[in-house]
């Protein structure tokens, strides 16, 4: 024992701190000069560095799980097997069945194919190791390609690829957000696994329109993949922009990019349908309707995102614009677009208005009338707002 005015227990107390370097700067001082006096504190605090038990224990654990994990993997193994002979019975036996029965090989195929599709869900989830769901899952499919392929042939059908694209595709609909995490990906796919989902996804959508469409004979599928496309752009592709590689001088455009991606695609729908429906009255009226109504969503996407005025001037410019476009826009549709006289002769409909006639000629009019009136004191209200508070910060 040591004559060192702090006892060996205050000190004890303190050695695991001092060891583990989270004591203070005056503790750890305390401990250092009574561990130069005293043998016993020094052996202790010996001990607590010596960590071969720990390294024992770690090894002995390791050791555990290894050795269970080769047992349970060993299990799987032979109840595998023991599943696989099972199913080889009724293999054996429709082989023979056939070849004495028929003297040719051609249901069994049918029969072979099943029980494949059979093993693929029960013994490949017990034989495989690593990536078990994505290995089983990929068994299945393919051995369901085969069964429908050998259905196909044995009835001399030709409806094969129209029932086995859409398999694929709902299949990877529902498996592949799951077995993407499985698979190995070259290092460009790594960190964009959903958008390589959704790529794969609506491939094989348009796979099963193109299918159906070359089986039923048709030819309209432009006019059905483009929408799909323009469809899940709009819906998707905001989400997924930031995992797309874009040029250096789109990379902070994002938005931009997106909004003249799904501009593209609308006149490509437009374009389609006017190709398909073949008459030459329609490209007028769609092509400036189309273009009419494309200026409201970019006059609110410039608006807000490159503008630099307060959010509030910003809110109550969109405001007021929205609503003067939308009380204008059945106007403009019979005036310009559609080439109706019903404007020229009696007038915008907003002065036509008269909010004490609710009857159907006058129904329009009136909504047209609120909505313009409406959205414009609301509007300025928002910008003053905006212009006062403005103000205040830069004060």
């Amino acid at each position: 024992m040591s004559e060192n005015k702090y006892s060996c227990g205050i000190v004890r107390d303190l050695i695991p701190l001092y060891r583990d370097g989270v004591c203070g700067e005056e503790s750890r001082r305390i401990v250092e000069e009574h561990l130069r006096e005293c043998t016993d504190c020094r052996e202790m605090s010996e001990c607590l560095n010596d960590t071969t038990i720990e390294r024992t224990l770690s090894k002995e654990s390791e050791s555990v799980l290894s050795n269970h994990e080769k047992k349970e993997r060993r299990t799987a193994v032979t109840a595998g097997m023991i599943v696989s002979g099972i199913l080889m019975i009724p293999v054996i036996v429709c082989l023979i069945c056939n070849l004495a029965v028929g003297h040719a090989l051609d249901w069994f195929f049918i029969v072979l194919t099943a029980l494949l599709t059979t093993a693929s869900v029960i013994v490949v989830p017990l034989l495989a190791g690593e990536r078990r769901f994505s290995k089983t899952i990929m068994c299945f499919t393919a051995s369901l390609m085969l069964l429908l392929l050998t259905c196909c042939l044995y009835s001399h059908g030709d409806w094969f690829f129209v029932t086995a694209v859409p398999i694929i595709f709902g299949l990877s609909v529902i498996f592949l957000p799951f077995i993407i995490k499985e698979l190995p990906l070259p290092p460009a796919l790594k960190k964009r696994k959903a958008l390589t989902v959704v790529i794969w996804d609506v491939f094989w959508l348009l796979m099963l329109l193109l299918t159906c469409c070359l089986y039923a004979s048709g030819v309209w599928f432009g006019v059905a993949a483009v929408p799909v496309v323009f469809g899940l752009s709009v819906a998707v592709l905001p989400f997924l922009i930031r995992q797309v590689p874009l040029p250096r001088f789109m990379a902070n455009h994002k938005g931009f990019a997106v909004m003249l991606w799904d501009t593209l695609w609308l006149y490509l729908v437009i374009i389609v349908c006017g190709i398909y429906g073949g008459d030459g009255s329609y490209w007028r009226p769609a092509l400036i309707i189309t273009s009419w109504c494309a200026l409201l969503p970019w006059t609110i996407f410039l608006t807000a995102r490159y503008l630099k005025f307060h959010p509030m001037i910003k809110a109550g410019m969109i405001t007021a614009v929205s609503g003067l476009f939308l009380s204008t826009l059945n106007d403009f549709i019979s005036n310009v677009a559609l080439a109706e006289s019903d404007v020229i002769i009696y007038g915008p409909s907003l002065l036509r208005a008269n909010l004490f006639d609710w009857s159907d000629d006058m129904l329009n009019h009136n909504v047209s009338f609120l909505v313009l009136t409406g959205s414009l004191s609301i509007g300025v209200a928002l910008i003053v707002c905006g212009i006062v508070l403005a103000k205040k910060r830069t004060r």
